[in-house]
């Protein structure tokens, strides 16, 4: 179900991925198809939404789980690199674009 990355431990995780200081629709829009993209290689895009927010030069692209939580094994490993490749792909696509990861554990609800 969901990103389950295998080995280790399971555990219960909340996604929450916001790609901000877009300046255009063009680049909310490109940073869209990229985050869905990127959803699906990984198996989250049946449980992660992804949305565009904002008005004018304040643009935002989020995926997000909502009180849903996915259920991972092997976060703790599969986490960082997904993170530095997101960023990286981001980056590249929108040189300015600024990446934020939220992950909210089970525990902490």
């Amino acid at each position: 179900m969901g990103a389950d990355i295998v080995g280790g431990v399971s555990v219960q995780i909340g996604v929450h991925v916001e790609i901000s200081g877009l300046r255009d629709d063009r680049e909310q829009v490109g940073m869209t198809m990229l985050l869905t993209k990127v959803m699906r290689e990984h198996r989250m895009d049946d449980e992660v939404f992804v949305s565009m927010r904002g008005k004018g030069a304040d643009l935002s692209v989020h995926a997000d789980s909502g009180d849903h939580k996915l259920i991972f094994s092997g976060f703790y490993r599969w986490a960082p690199d997904f993170e530095k490749m997101l960023t990286a792909r981001a980056t590249q696509l929108v040189s300015h674009a600024q990446v934020h990861y939220g992950w909210e554990y089970e525990d902490e609800f």
